[in-house]
């Protein structure tokens, strides 16, 4: 550790190592490991965290000190990690009014370094040199300590990095009143080698980390399942994907986008310096008590870099079809496409209709010791037990259809397909239904019709499409209306008129409609549920497809299928849903 500020150390002494053979020897003995382990000792880190923590530590992946990448995961507090190095060494921690107010004479240090190294000179006399550190581990800070001291004396002390940067800004410019803000204003557009660092360290200094944590901790207050960050002219807008509806929730000024930026990159594992290509990444946090997987994608824009944060709550999202909305009659068809031993079950829709949500449902209903099941997946949004998952990694050629030629071999009875994306995949799928395996995925198509067209456009031949589809789920979702606060309200004569063809509009003259409270965040809605049309194909609409009735629609309705609209209109009748929701969704 740090030895005592009383202790005065020469050049001659080896200061610039960080492991100690012999008391009082080096400036600071304890390694990262070690340091870490002491942390965990004192109850500072848990040990689910030292674990995470040596494993990127040893990686060598990260360029971060230990103490810097504790503070951007947001394991433990700089309070916590300088309170811990002051008590165990006897080190003293600055307060703000002890810090000098201009720039001493003799400068041993560069300016640069000062700032990259978040370091301070307090005094300097011709035989001692006193400075306030912040981080112990900084790279490079201890041998640019020994080719400063020259024949004097060292003198260390502890001071918060929020302190530090502070007071240099005092005595390297004279502005007392230089705010964070002004910093940001100093990077420029087109990132340098120089500058790396730089933005490194206002990423992480307070205010950004406490802005950064305040969008992600909002957005979890309001169940949003994404965040979006998008840079304008003047201003840094933040919006909340709340049950499907893009909401904003407030404006950052531009200054900060760099910071915010460079902030959620560094939790994700990304690049900081490149900034002209997209990058997607990932990581994990917890909020009350509740384990979150956020999945960010960034963007280049002609105004700075888009982020989007995808959040997937572990815990909350239950796989049954009740809790989806399904209704009692389409959960039945549903749960007979299940039971056939084997075939092709296709779930369709649009980006954000809940497919992912469905298929899990179907997993579950049949997830049993006796089954095997094998899913792939890109990207594997929700854990389960019992059925191994597959991550997707084109860069190393695990793709979906390479995967799924592989899981072929491994004997399952059940494969998920996350997505039938192109020819090859559609090919391999349905070979492998027609060869003794269920399979389930799902198609980007609107209607559950159009999604035998979609697999005849990949290549998949008529005959084979009949010959292995079960059944196609067609879905999109809907908003819930809040119960606290809706209301009846007269039909418009017009949304009806709209309708008229597909339902008895007598018969829905009265719905429901939203109002707002708080409860709903003022939205009139809370939460999500679907409505579908299931076509089952058994072997009586097998029969008529093969003797020439092409008519595929009319088929799926004379066997049994609900419309998406009539299914809308039955949950506007129960009350769950708004006539005018149905008429945004099924319309848009």
């Amino acid at each position: 550790m740090l030895n005592s500020i009383e202790y005065n150390y020469k050049k001659s002494d080896p200061i610039g190592y960080c492991m100690a053979d012999q008391e009082n020897k080096y400036l600071f003995s304890e390694n990262e490991i070690d340091f870490i382990e002491s942390l965990n000792k004192k109850n500072i880190l848990k040990t689910s965290d030292v674990q995470k923590l040596n494993v990127i530590l040893r990686s060598g992946k990260t360029d971060l000190s230990v103490i810097q990448l504790i503070l951007n995961l947001g394991l433990a507090s700089e309070t916590d990690m300088l309170s811990y190095i002051s008590q165990s060494n006897g080190l003293r921690i600055l307060d703000n009014a002890q810090y000098p107010t201009s720039l001493f004479g003799d400068k041993s240090f560069n300016t640069q370094f000062l700032r990259e190294q978040n370091v301070i000179v307090l005094s300097e006399t011709d035989e001692l040199i006193e400075i306030c550190i912040n981080d112990p581990f900084a790279s490079g800070l201890y041998n640019a300590v020994t080719f400063a001291l020259g024949n004097k004396y060292l003198k260390v002390r502890l001071g918060f990095k929020k302190d530090i940067s502070e007071a240099l800004d005092r005595v390297l410019t004279g502005n007392d009143d230089k705010t964070l803000v002004d910093k940001f204003d100093s990077i420029d557009e087109v990132l340098l080698e120089k500058d790396i660092q730089q933005l490194k360290e206002l990423a992480s200094e307070a205010p950004v980390i406490k802005i950064v944590n305040s969008i992600i901790q909002e957005a979890i207050h309001k169940n949003s399942s994404d965040i979006h960050i998008e840079p304008h002219n003047h201003e840094l807008k933040v919006r909340n994907r709340i049950d499907g509806v893009l909401i904003t929730v407030q404006e950052i000024q531009m200054n900060l986008s760099a910071a915010i930026v460079s902030r959620i990159k560094i939790l994700s594992s990304l690049d900081i310096a490149q900034r002209r290509v997209p990058q997607d990444g990932r990581f994990d946090i917890s909020i009350d008590g509740q384990d979150i997987d956020i999945r960010t994608s960034v963007i280049p824009t002609i105004h700075g870099e888009s982020i989007v944060l995808r959040l997937l709550y572990k815990k909350s999202i239950s796989f049954d079809f009740e809790s989806l909305g399904y209704a009692e009659k389409n959960k039945l068809r549903i749960l007979q496409m299940l039971d056939k031993p084997h075939g092709l079950i296709l779930v369709t829709g649009p980006t954000g209709s809940g497919k992912s949500t469905t298929l899990y449902a179907m997993l579950q209903q049949i997830n049993n010791a006796e089954k095997k099941i094998v899913s792939v997946e890109d990207p594997v949004e929700y854990k389960i037990d019992g059925i191994n998952q597959i991550q997707v990694h084109s860069e190393i050629g695990v793709s979906f259809s390479n995967a799924l030629r592989a899981i072929v071999r491994h004997d399952p009875e059940v494969i998920m397909v996350g997505e039938m994306r192109d020819s090859e995949t559609a090919e391999i799928a349905v070979r492998a239904s027609m060869t003794g395996h269920l399979i389930l995925t799902t198609l980007n198509t609107n209607t559950a019709v159009s999604s035998i067209e979609r697999l005849i456009d990949l290549g998949v031949e008529k005959t084979f499409v009949f010959s292995s589809l079960i059944g196609v789920v067609a879905q999109r979702l809907v908003r819930r209306l809040c119960d606290h606060c809706k209301k009846p309200v007269a039909t418009s004569h017009f949304i009806l008129d709209t309708f008229e063809e597909d339902i008895d509009t007598d018969s829905i003259l009265n719905c429901h409609e939203p109002t707002g409270c708080e409860l709903c965040n003022f939205t009139g809605y809370k939460g999500r549920l679907s409505i579908c049309e299931v076509m089952l194909v058994n072997e009586d609409f097998r029969t008529e497809v093969t003797t020439g009735n092409s008519n595929i629609n009319q088929l799926a309705m004379k066997y049994g299928m609900t419309s998406m609209v009539v299914d809308g209109f039955e949950k506007v009748k129960a009350g769950q849903t708004s006539i005018e929701e149905l008429f945004r969704v099924v319309l848009e």
